[in-house]
């Protein structure tokens, strides 16, 4: 009985002595760096191929990024082979667009958080591993890997860039285009004043044709239906105007695209961004905080940078001359026409102060001056401004037609009295308005008809001139 209690005892003792040593050599063993003899080879595979079937995804998207890289940059320094490329790979482009259209929201907006999100997690995960890992070099293996993970995913985005829009920027700017009418070039005070009443005119006369087919709310501002967002409406029959031009200027031509509502449309707002063209989905998105009068002409600019035309003041002016020349609906016209006025109104009143601006918009048909003053309170509500503007009505309702004799008469009246005091403009030399101004002053210049309509209203009204 004693023998076998003391041989129990003697192995429990070896056992004991045993553990003791493995526990010494697992702590020498911690102690040796097991990265020491790792061959060059093993440490490139922990580096950059670790694990093998991902790490060849992001060399193959990094690669396609450089791809679209050098297409852009060969695009854009040389026109012929931009023009080649953009046909090759038209289709690409369009098949984009036409995919993330079917999508009713905004792509961009989704793929863009869902990037960053992915990008943070994949940050902590990193982070994470790098406390559980033993061995500098496996540490530094991890942050290398998540370095052209990026690297890959801006490839990703490089190449869709290029094919939905980089590779269409090489087209000139519109006033430098062959055989182009349009000019940008610098215009006089008295141009500039001349073509708000040519805008005035425009406005009156488009109400005024399109009274049937031009919705006012209550609180002054128009619509293109009579109920409910238009914006899907709106998209199909700018898309139409501008495959209209396309006959005139072949760059307008474009496939189909679809209009999403911007998801955080209030942010936007803060910013002062009113519509945004992607260049990753092909999607036009718009911010639907602002008005519909605005959201149109907005629809009309995107296309034109969804075509190339990536310049504001080319992209406005393409917005502004394709919804008034090219469109056959009303309120698109009205739009355009409107919107140019707006945009102009601020730079007119700068120049030649209240009082003339105020002259200006006398001429304006009621509704127009309404939803002008509404249009100016929002804006000045979504960018956080106290706005003190009102509408107050004229003391005397005229009808719908006689706004648009106001509007001539008062140019006849403007030029006639330019020069005498009652109106004071300096009209020394030709001045640079910015660029998107000197183009619509320009096109008032060589638009013949409203001077013909002028000097009939003019004769009618005065027979004995």
């Amino acid at each position: 009985m004693s023998e076998n209690i003391e041989n129990t005892t003697q192995a429990e003792e070896l056992t004991a002595e045993e553990t003791l040593l493995e526990t010494e050599e697992i702590a020498v063993e911690e102690k040796v760096d097991p990265e020491i003899d790792m061959t060059k080879g093993q440490k490139v595979k922990v580096l950059l191929m670790k694990p093998l079937a991902s790490s060849i995804i992001k060399w193959v998207c990094a690669g396609l990024g450089i791809v679209g890289l050098v297409l852009y940059f060969i695009a854009n320094s040389s026109r012929a082979m931009g023009e080649s490329f953009a046909k090759a790979i038209g289709g690409i482009s369009k098949g984009i667009a036409s995919f993330f259209s079917l999508i009713p929201v905004s792509m961009l907006e989704i793929v863009l958080c869902a990037t960053v999100l992915g990008i943070i997690a994949y940050l902590v995960f990193i982070i994470v591993r790098t406390v559980q890992v033993k061995g500098k070099f496996h540490k530094g293996g991890l942050w290398v890997q998540f370095g052209y993970t990026l690297v890959a995913i801006a490839g990703v985005f490089a190449l869709l860039v290029s094919m939905c829009y980089g590779i269409f920027t090489y087209r000139e700017p519109i006033s430098k285009a062959s055989n182009s009418q349009y000019s940008n070039g610098k215009v006089t005070n008295m141009e500039f004043s001349e073509t708000m009443l040519y805008l005035i005119d425009k406005i009156n006369n488009t109400l005024y044709e399109g009274n049937d087919s031009i919705f006012f709310t209550a609180k002054g501002f128009s619509r293109y239906a009579t109920k409910g967002r238009s914006t899907e409406e709106i998209t199909k029959k700018v898309a139409q105007a501008f495959e209209n031009a396309s006959a005139s200027i072949p760059t307008l031509k474009g496939g189909p695209v679809a209009s999403k509502e911007l998801l955080f449309s209030p942010l936007y707002s803060k910013f002062r961004i009113a519509s945004i063209y992607s260049p990753l989905t092909g999607e036009l998105c718009i911010n639907t905080d602002y008005p519909e009068v605005v959201i149109a002409n907005q629809i009309a600019k995107t296309m034109a940078v969804q075509r190339g035309y990536t310049d504001d003041a080319d992209s406005s002016f393409i917005a502004f001359l394709v919804l008034t020349e090219y469109s056959d609906d009303y309120y698109l016209q009205y739009a355009g026409y409107f919107n140019a006025y707006v945009e102009l109104s601020s730079k007119f009143y700068n120049v030649n102060g209240k009082n003339l601006h105020l002259y200006m918009a006398n001429a304006l048909k009621e509704t127009a001056k309404k939803e002008y003053v509404q249009l100016v309170k929002e804006l000045d509500s979504l960018y956080g401004v106290s706005s003190e503007i009102e509408f107050t009505p004229s003391a005397e309702p005229m009808a719908a037609s006689q706004y648009c004799d106001i509007a001539k008469l008062m140019l006849v009246n403007f030029r006639d009295n330019v020069n005498d005091g009652n109106i004071s403009v300096d009209d020394t030399e030709p001045l640079n308005f910015g660029k998107y101004c000197n183009f619509l002053v320009n096109f008032y210049k060589v638009d013949s008809d409203f001077q013909y309509d002028v000097n009939d209203t003019y004769d009618e009204y005065h027979p004995e001139a």
